[in-house]
């Protein structure tokens, strides 16, 4: 059964109803809602789409830096805990604002990707 019959039906089924309920409240005769029965509902057909010529973004770069001494996370930690050492706690709290400065607010997040940005951000604290 299609959906056009279905519609069609409910709607025939509905319109008897409304009569009936007319002529029970004020016996009016009922027949004047079957006399002509609702169009079959067609639906618009969408004209078609020309396709839009889609470029995917190219993938973000990680920002250029010098090479870090250290390939992993484990690494990258004790780097990060050695410079805060080295510089005290007014210049190693400024470690925050690099992590921050390239997307990360935990050093375990830092994608290694990053590692050389990293380096130069905390590098350029020491100095």
């Amino acid at each position: 059964m299609s959906i056009e019959k279905t519609i069609s039906d409910l709607t025939t089924a509905i319109n008897g109803l409304t009569a009936a309920l007319q002529h029970a409240q004020t016996g009016a005769p009922a027949a004047a809602a079957h006399a002509m029965p609702a169009p079959p509902f067609q639906a618009p057909i969408p004209a078609p789409v020309q396709p839009a010529m889609f470029q995917a973004p190219a993938p973000a770069a990680a920002p250029a830096g010098p090479a870090a001494p250290f390939t992993d996370g484990a690494g990258l930690i004790n780097y990060v805990m050695g410079v805060y050492k080295e510089v005290g706690p007014a210049k190693g709290a400024q470690i925050q604002g690099v992590l921050t400065s390239l997307g990360y607010q935990n050093i375990n997040d830092v994608n290694p990707g990053h590692y050389g940005a990293l380096f130069a951000g905390v590098e350029a604290l020491k100095g």
